[in-house]
């Protein structure tokens, strides 16, 4: 190997560490995503292990007037205003929480997170509704908005706006373990979506 080629290949593996270090830095940024919020036909809340942060900011935008109905696609409920209080419509279509059999009849290499936003889209239409506010936790925001734009064609009409009330810090330095964790299984859950999405019914 000639000194010439040997510091080409020294500095090729300085430029991958340099991109790899700036793709690590930046991952947790790109996985919050938000936007700005206007008035929708609903407000739709996902499913995930800290539900009650992410319901509590949903029916807070309800109080303020964001949308005439919540939904929790994950349980096929939908609630409207009804004298200042939600109100169930209809009920459930299967009892407890939708699985990887029902509602969407997708297969099993469905991820829970695509077959919520499958229901959701089917309420919707059932409903006429054409524009929605989708609410879930910081991290799990960014898949949130990539499979939208997959099963609705557009994200035309829809808000994507992150609960305030769960941790989720954004800065490298201040992700603990438990905070990585999240970020990684975020980025398998999205290579692991575009890799199937393409062959999908």
């Amino acid at each position: 190997m000639t000194r010439r080629s040997f510091k080409k290949r020294i500095g090729m593996l300085m430029l991958a560490m340099i991109v790899l270090a700036a793709g690590v830095f930046y991952a947790p940024r790109f996985l919050v995503y938000s936007t700005g919020c206007a008035r929708a036909d609903a407000v739709v809340v996902l499913l995930g292990p800290v539900f009650n942060d992410r319901d509590r900011y949903a029916r807070e935008l309800m109080n303020r007037g964001m949308a005439d109905a919540l939904m929790i696609p994950a349980y096929q409920e939908l609630f409207i205003v009804d004298q200042r209080r939600l109100k169930p419509v209809g009920e459930r279509k299967t009892p407890g929480r939708l699985k990887k059999n029902q509602g969407a009849g997708a297969p099993l290499y469905y991820e829970d997170t695509h077959l919520e936003l499958i229901e959701a889209k089917k309420i919707m239409r059932q409903y006429g509704q054409t524009t929605a506010i989708f609410v879930s936790s910081p991290y799990h925001m960014r898949r949130i908005r990539i499979i939208v734009s997959k099963e609705f064609g557009s994200p035309d009409g829809c808000c994507f706006l992150p609960t305030p009330y769960e941790k989720a810090p954004v800065n490298a330095w201040e992700l603990g373990a438990s905070d990585w964790k999240k970020v990684a299984r975020e980025y398998v859950k999205i290579a692991w979506f575009l890799v199937y999405f393409p062959w999908t019914p």
